[in-house]
C-alpha cells in the first residue's frame, strides 16, 4: 500500500485470508508457475499475508516479501515459521525500498498496483522495481482494467461473501463505491456484519481507495520508466488480453535486456 491511511482493509489478516484465499487459487498458481519459469530470487512487493510468497518459496525459490501493513507481515511470518523455507519479510514503503540485492523476478500481485494512487506514486514504484531487477529479470503485476468495469457511484450492493470467521462468527460482507473521475480513484466502503453463536451482531466498516489506470497509460508509464512489455494476458489461463476484459496481467523487462517477447500472441487481441 502507499500510505498508512489506506490500510484499513489490512488490520485483520487471519480473516483476510479466509476472505481472499479461496478466491485467489488461480492467481497463486499463475504466479508460482511464472516464478518457476523465470527463477529467483523473487521479490514480492505488497506481499500481504504471503498468499503468493509462501507457495513460491515452497517451490524451492528464495523469496523476499515486502509490505507496509505490519499485521499482515506478522501473520505471514507466523504462517511460514513452521516450515523450512528461504523466506524473509521486510516492512517498508515500496516507493522508498532500497535493498542490497537484485532479483530475477519481481512481482506485485492482488491488484496492489492500484494502491499507488498518483502518477508520482506509480513512477516511484517502477523506479524501485528497476533498481532491484537483475539484468535479465522480469517484473510481473496485475491490475483491474478500467474499460472492463463499471466506474460509477454505487450504493451498498448484494452479499459478496458469506463465511465463518476465525472467531466462529458468521460474517456477511457487502460493499459500496464512490468514483472520483478526476483522480481515477474508486473509494470502496466494505461492511462486515457479524453474528456470534449467541445471536449478538456487530458491524465493521472499512475503506480503501484504488486507482484505475488505463492500459494506454500503463504502457506509457512502463515505457517512460525504461521497461518493455514482453507479454500481456487477460486471465490466469494465459488468455490474450482484451480491451474490454476485466483484468490486465503484465510481464515486462528493462529495455536494455533486449530479450524477445515471451509470447508473441499474448498481446494480439486488443479489441
Amino acid at each position: 500500500m502507499t500510505a498508512c491511511d489506506n490500510l484499513e482493509e489490512f488490520t485483520d489478516p487471519a480473516n483476510y485470508d479466509l476472505e481472499q484465499g479461496p478466491r485467489s487459487q488461480e492467481r497463486i498458481a499463475f504466479w508460482c508457475q511464472m516464478a518457476k519459469r523465470f527463477g529467483g530470487p523473487v521479490l514480492d512487493l505488497g506481499c500481504g499475508t504471503g498468499l503468493v510468497a509462501i507457495p513460491v518459496a515452497r517451490a524451492g525459490l528464495s523469496v523476499t516479501g515486502v509490505d507496509l501493513a505490519a499485521p499482515m507481515l506478522a501473520h505471514a511470518r507466523a504462517k511460514a515459521e513452521r516450515e523450512d523455507l528461504d523466506l524473509r519479510w521486510i516492512r517498508a514503503d515500496v516507493r522508498e525500498l532500497a535493498l542490497a540485492r537484485r532479483f530475477g523476478f519481481v512481482i506485485l500481485t492482488g491488484n496492489a498496483f492500484q494502491a499507488f494512487l498518483t502518477t508520482a506514486d506509480q513512477e516511484a514504484l517502477l523506479a524501485t522495481v528497476s533498481a532491484h531487477l537483475a539484468p535479465d529479470g522480469v517484473f510481473g503485476f496485475e491490475t483491474r482494467n478500467p474499460a472492463g468495469h463499471d466506474l460509477c457511484d454505487e450504493p451498498e450492493g448484494p452479499v459478496e461473501i458469506d463465511y465463518v470467521d476465525v472467531g466462529g462468527r458468521r460474517v456477511v460482507l457487502t460493499s459500496g463505491q464512490r468514483w472520483d473521475a478526476a483522480s481515477q480513484v474508486i473509494h470502496w466502503t466494505t461492511y462486515r456484519r457479524s453474528t456470534d453463536a449467541g445471536g449478538a451482531t456487530s458491524l465493521r466498516t472499512t475503506h480503501i481507495a484504488c486507482r484505475f489506470t488505463s492500459v494506454d497509460e500503463i504502457e506509457a508509464l512502463l515505457d517512460a520508466a525504461g521497461f518493455e512489455i514482453v507479454a500481456q494476458y487477460g486471465d490466469w489461463t494465459f488468455a490474450p488480453f482484451r480491451a474490454k476484459g476485466e483484468r490486465l496481467i503484465v510481464l515486462c523487462r528493462r529495455r536494455e535486456a533486449g530479450t524477445p517477447e515471451i509470447s508473441a500472441s499474448s498481446r494480439a487481441a486488443r479489441s
